[in-house]
C-alpha cells in the first residue's frame, strides 16, 4: 500500500532542528551550560535517517527512483553553503593559523571535500582534547558520517522495496548490530572510533529511518501528548547531563530515542509542543541550522585561537550572533538560491566542482609546505613544531589483544606470540614507543605495544574500579605471550586523581607511593621476565607548545610557564622512585633527568616544546630523552 503523502512543511522537524543545532553552538561556546550540548548531533542524525528515508520509499513505491537524482539533490542541499564557508575558513586560517595547525588544517580540508573528515578525525583528535578546540573543521566530520551513509543507505532500500518482507527485518537488525557494534567497542576501549565512524553511527540514522518506514503513529490525544512530554524529558536527560555514565553505555540513547519518539507521534500546531516548535525564531533558527552549524565553530575555533584564551560571557554571546548573521545570509543567498529549481544542476555542478578543486589546492599546498612556515617568527614556529606530534599506533599496525589492542612495534606482521619484548601501560607508554621501537630494531628484537586508555596497567591499585578487568585481561594475554622475556611499564603517575583497589576502597597515603607498590605487584606476576620501569616527568598540564608559540606570534606577552621547580616536584616522587629503585627486578629509566637540573624541570629546551599537548612528549624531543632508555636497556641487558 502506498504510505500517505508528506505533510508540504513539517514545521515541527524544523523545530526539531533547531533545538539540535542551538544545542550544540551553545556546547560549544559555553561547555558548562549545556554539558550535553554536542547530542544535538545525534539529534540531527535522527531526523535525516528519517527525512531520506521517507523521501526514498516514496519515490520508490511511486516508480520513480533515480539515484542520480537523490545525488544531485544532495549536493544542491550540501555543497554550495560548504564550499562558501570553506573558502573563508581557508583564507583566515592562512593568515592566523600557525605552521603545524595549518599543515593539520589542510590534510582535514582535503578530507572534508571527500566527506572522510570523520575518518581524519578518529585518526587524528579526540573530540573531546583540548587540542580538538583548535581544528576549525572538527564539526564536519558528522557530514562524513552522513554522506557514507547516504552512500549505502539509498541501494539498501531500493533493493529491499521489491521484497518488502525483507525491509523492516532487515533495517531493524542493520539499526541494532549498529547500536550493538557501538557498545562492544565502547567496552574495550575504543570511545574514539565509536565516536566518528559510520558503522557505530548508522543506528541513529537507522532509529529516524525505522520511523519513516513504519509510518506515523495513530494514538489518542492524551496519550500522545504524554509521549512527546516523554521524548523531551529524554532529550533534556542527555543535553544536560554532566556526569558520568557508565563506560560502556552511548550516551546518545536518551537524545536518539527522544528525537525519533518527537517525530514518531508528530506535533500538532495545537499541541503545547506544537506551538513551542512553531514559534517564529524557533522556525527560522531550523531552516537556517545547516548553515549555523557550518559557520559557528570555524568563527569560535579562529577567534579563540588568536585571542589564546577562552571567550568571556558577552564575547560569547558576541560570537554566537555573528554565527547566527553568518548562516542566515548564507541561507538566504546561498542555499536557496541552489536550491531552487530555477537553477540548472549543471550550473550548481560546475560551482561545485570548480570550489572543490580550488579547495583542494589550497589544501595540498598547507600540506606540501607544512603550513607555510615562512610567514611566522621562527621561534614561535619552532615551538608551533612540536603541536599534537605525540605517537599514536597507525591502524594498519593494531591487532587485537587481551582487553582491547596491541600495536605492533617491530612485529613486521608476524603474530603477537612472537614478541620478545612488551611496552606496557596508557598513552605515555605509547608516546615514548618510537625510542623503543628504534632500540628493539637496532638489537633485532620484535616488539608489541599493549596500551590501556585511561587507565593503570597494575591490577592491584587503579583509578577507577572499571579499570581493573582491562588491567587484568592484558596480564593475562602478556604472561600467555611465550617468547616475551622484557617488558617495559610506562604510565602518566597520576598524583592528582584518587586510586582505588580491586574491591573498589579508596587508597590512603602518598598515591606516588601506592603506585610504586602496584608496580612492585605487577613485577611479581611476571615472573622470569625482565622489568624496566619509566618513571614520572613534570607535565605542563596546558597545551604549551599551542598556547607558546601562539602568545609568541601574535605579539601577545608570554603568559604560561616554561618550566616549574624542581624541588616539589622531586620531593612528590623520591619515595616512590627510592622503592623502585631498591628492588633487584626492576631497572629504572629517570626521564627527569633530562628534563630536570637542580633548579628547575623545562617545558621548552632550546626553542623546543618538550610537549606536544599538556601531557604527552612531543615527537621532536623524543631524542632529549632517549639516552636514558639506551642506558637502562643496556644495564638490563647486563643483569643475570
Amino acid at each position: 500500500m502506498e504510505r500517505p503523502p508528506l505533510p508540504a512543511y513539517r514545521y515541527d522537524i524544523d523545530g526539531l532542528r533547531a533545538l539540535a543545532v542551538a544545542s550544540v553552538v551553545i556546547f560549544h561556546l559555553f561547555h558548562n551550560v549545556l554539558p550535553g550540548g554536542y547530542l544535538g548531533v545525534d539529534i540531527f542524525f535522527v531526523i535525516s535517517g528519517f527525512l531520506i528515508s521517507g523521501i526514498i520509499m516514496r519515490d520508490v513505491e511511486r516508480s520513480r527512483f533515480s539515484i542520480s537524482v537523490f545525488y544531485q539533490r544532495r549536493i544542491r542541499r550540501l555543497m554550495p553553503a560548504l564550499t562558501i564557508v570553506l573558502i573563508v575558513t581557508s583564507i583566515a586560517g592562512a593568515i592566523i593559523l600557525l605552521p603545524a595547525d595549518l599543515e593539520g588544517y589542510g590534510k582535514s580540508l582535503i578530507a572534508a571535500i571527500f566527506f572522510v573528515a570523520n575518518i581524519y578525525f578518529w585518526r587524528d583528535t579526540d573530540y573531546f582534547s583540548r587540542a580538538a578546540e583548535n581544528k576549525p573543521l572538527l564539526h564536519l566530520w558528522s557530514l562524513g558520517i552522513e554522506e557514507q551513509f547516504y552512500i549505502f543507505f539509498p541501494l539498501i532500500l531500493f533493493f529491499l522495496a521489491r521484497h518488502r518482507s525483507f525491509l523492516l527485518p532487515t533495517i531493524w537488525a542493520l539499526t541494532i548490530g549498529s547500536l550493538a557494534l557501538n557498545i562492544a567497542l565502547l567496552k574495550i576501549g575504543g570511545g574514539i572510533p565509536a565516536f566518528y565512524l559510520l558503522p557505530t553511527r548508522a543506528w541513529e540514522l537507522g532509529a529516524g529511518a525505522l520511523i519513516a518506514l513504519h509510518g506515523p503513529a495513530m494514538l489518542a490525544a492524551r496519550t500522545a501528548s504524554g509521549v512527546r512530554a516523554g521524548a523531551f524529558l529524554l532529550m533534556a536527560a542527555g543535553l544536560l547531563y554532566g556526569g558520568e555514565w557508565p563506560s560502556w553505555f552511548p550516551v546518545a540513547i536518551p537524545a536518539v530515542l527522544g528525537a525519533a519518539l518527537l517525530i514518531w507521534v508528530g506535533s500538532p500546531q495545537q499541541s503545547a509542543t506544537g506551538r513551542l516548535l512553531g514559534l517564529p525564531p524557533v522556525n527560522l533558527t531550523g531552516r537556517i541550522s545547516y548553515s549555523l552549524y557550518l559557520w559557528h565553530w570555524p568563527l569560535i575555533v579562529l577567534l579563540k585561537y588568536y585571542l589564546v584564551r577562552d571567550f568571556g560571557l558577552i564575547e560569547g554571546f558576541a560570537v554566537g550572533a555573528a554565527a547566527f548573521v553568518a548562516a542566515f545570509l548564507s541561507y538566504k543567498y546561498v542555499e536557496s538560491p541552489f536550491r531552487a529549481s530555477t537553477m540548472p544542476f549543471r550550473k550548481v555542478g560546475s560551482y561545485a566542482l570548480a570550489g572543490a578543486l580550488l579547495l583542494l589546492a589550497a589544501g595540498a599546498l598547507f600540506t606540501v609546505t607544512r603550513g607555510l612556515p615562512d610567514r611566522l617568527d621562527t621561534h614561535a614556529a619552532s615551538i608551533n613544531r612540536s603541536v599534537d606530534t605525540h605517537y599514536r599506533c597507525p591502524v594498519s599496525k593494531l591487532m587485537s589483544f587481551g582487553a582491547s589492542r596491541a600495536c605492533d612495534l617491530s612485529l613486521d606482521g608476524k603474530d603477537s606470540s612472537a614478541a620478545e619484548v612488551a611496552l606496557i601501560g596508557n598513552s605515555h607508554a605509547q608516546m615514548y614507543a618510537p625510542i623503543v621501537e628504534r632500540q628493539l630494531r637496532k638489537t633485532g628484537q620484535a616488539g608489541l605495544l599493549i596500551p590501556i586508555n585511561s587507565c593503570l596497567p597494575t591490577v592491584s591499585v587503579n583509578v577507577t574500579k572499571d579499570c581493573f578487568g582491562a588491567a587484568q585481561a592484558n596480564l593475562d594475554a602478556l604472561t600467555a605471550l611465550p617468547h616475551v622475556k622484557t617488558v617495559i611499564i610506562a604510565f602518566n603517575w597520576p598524583i592528582d586523581k584518587a586510586l582505588v583497589t580491586a574491591d573498589g576502597r579508596r587508597v590512603e597515603g602518598v598515591r606516588a607511593l601506592a603506585m610504586a607498590h602496584g608496580v612492585e605487584d605487577l613485577a611479581a606476576k611476571l615472573p622470569g621476565r625482565k622489568i624496566i620501569v619509566v618513571g614520572p616527568i613534570a607535565q605542563p598540564g596546558f597545551d604549551i607548545a599551542s598556547i607558546l608559540s601562539r602568545q609568541i606570534a601574535f605579539g601577545k606577552h608570554p603568559q604560561v610557564a616554561s618550566s616549574t621547580a624542581a624541588k616539589p616536584f622531586h620531593a612528590q616522587f623520591a619515595p616512590a622512585l627510592s622503592v623502585l629503585e631498591a628492588n633487584p627486578r626492576i631497572t629504572l629509566i629517570r626521564p627527569d633527568l633530562r628534563q630536570c637540573d637542580a633548579e628547575h624541570c623545562y617545558f621548552v629546551r632550546g626553542g623546543l616544546s618538550l610537549f606536544s599537548d599538556s601531557n604527552h612528549i612531543a615527537a621532536p624531543a623524543l631524542t632529549v630523552f632517549e639516552p636514558e632508555f639506551v642506558a637502562a636497556l643496556a644495564r638490563q641487558g647486563a643483569k643475570k
